[in-house]
């Protein structure tokens, strides 16, 4: 006799996937076009009819420990063939939110990012709150640590030290990927006890080789490739991520520049702050300019597309590009004005008010920077977090290696 399985429908689950994009959910009566006409939907798993069931159902611990919301691309090939307009491409975007949210640690912060109503709060009033107060105790702690600041002098370093930025921002960046770590952990576990619970084979590819196949992936932006009526999102795609790689790179050179290359005493590499004509200002401004363009494009290319089809943006989406774009942009106004006052004899530039304009837009520029990067875990952004994770578990389980349909089309 077959064992029973028993279901637990979570009502309040369905709601909160319809609030976060998913509205035309149950137009859905299962007809599997969406998973018919995927590109990325493989034989073993196919998606998204299935999800569309478990989400019509509330079948909230399989949806959220499903590593197929995360293959899924959202290139809505499958919503532009819905023959009801159920928009699973949607759908699926909703369940990967309420996901995130889920596995969110500590799990406060998962709603609080993600509430419309304390997101102004969360954006800008924390941030610019914590930075505040960050400078005031700047005077106090080099009074009681007896530090003068070898960088004082530096247009910026006057306002904020260098010291006190990389302590600041490294220990809030430090507990945001510990908090990261924690939910892509959950996350595994979760996508183990749900196959366990379905009935499906365990490992047949190692992690390490599974890993390197998904970041081969996620490097490439290969699966893009499968999206037929929006291929055009890739180019905005690589160029946001890649700008960002460029500027974390340049970050961290210069925090090893400050430090560590005195010591060295190099005449290969001058030390920081960096010139126009220094390498890495240059991989600096062309990241920048990726990033920008990047955001820009995804930005414009969401307000101009028509309605049918295309996926509808809610505030999870447009906070990220947003940020992504205001960063970039910021980020080039203040080195502008660095420039601009490097030039203008230091003290000169302080005595004439120009520094009050400079150290404003640094401020912002640190108040969105702070958003983009220790919200991570909580927002958008953890989706390249969570959909490598997919990844790497659709290789090691036989979803997406050798032999499977997704391997097929990738190699078309």
């Amino acid at each position: 006799m077959a064992e029973a399985l028993l279901l637990k429908p979570d009502r309040k689950f369905v709601e909160e996937v319809i609030d976060a994009g998913g509205g035309d959910l149950n137009k859905c009566y299962q007809c599997a076009t969406c998973s018919v006409v995927c590109g990325l939907s493989n034989e073993p798993s196919p998606f998204p009819r299935k999800e569309m069931i478990w989400a019509q159902w509330g079948l909230k611990d399989r949806l959220i420990s499903d590593p197929d919301i995360w293959l899924c691309h959202q290139c809505n090939d499958c919503s532009l063939r819905c023959p009801r307009g159920a928009r699973p491409g949607d759908v699926m975007a909703a369940v990967r939110q309420k996901a995130i949210e889920h596995y969110a640690f500590p799990s406060a912060m998962g709603r609080l990012v993600n509430s419309a109503r304390a997101l102004p709060v969360m954006l800008f009033l924390v941030p610019a709150l914590l930075i505040a107060g960050a400078l005031l105790v700047r005077g106090p702690i080099e009074a009681a640590l007896n530090y003068v600041d070898p960088h004082g002098h530096e247009f910026y370093a006057h306002f904020f030290p260098h010291w006190l930025l990389i302590v600041f921002y490294s220990g809030l960046t430090l507990l945001t990927f510990g908090g990261l770590i924690v939910g892509l952990f959950r996350f595994w576990g979760g996508m183990k006890a749900n196959d366990a619970a379905l009935g499906r084979g365990g490992p047949v590819l190692g992690f390490i080789p599974s890993t390197f196949r998904a970041l081969k992936a996620l490097l490439t932006h290969d699966r893009f490739g499968s999206c037929t009526d929006q291929a055009s999102r890739k180019p905005s795609h690589l160029m946001a991520f890649y700008g960002f790689i460029a500027l974390f790179i340049v970050t961290s050179w210069a925090v090893f520049d400050l430090y560590v290359m005195p010591s060295i005493n190099s005449e290969i590499f001058p030390q920081y702050p960096f010139g126009l004509m220094h390498p890495m200002k240059w991989l600096a401004n062309v990241g920048g300019i990726l990033l920008i363009i990047g955001a820009g494009r995804a930005i414009w290319t969401r307000r101009t597309a028509p309605n049918d089809g295309y996926h509808q943006s809610t505030t999870f989406d447009w906070v990220f590009v947003w940020l992504l774009l205001l960063v970039g942009i910021s980020g080039f106004i203040v080195e502008a004005f660095r420039f601009v006052a490097e030039g203008a004899a230091g003290a000169e530039a302080y005595a004439s008010g120009f520094a009050t304009p400079a150290y404003s837009f640094y401020f912002v520029h640190l108040v969105l920077v702070f958003s983009l990067l220790v919200y991570l875990p909580y927002s958008k952004f953890a989706h390249m977090w969570y959909r490598l994770a997919a990844m790497i578990y659709g290789e090691h389980t036989g979803r997406t290696g050798p032999g499977s349909q997704l391997a097929k089309v990738e190699g078309s």
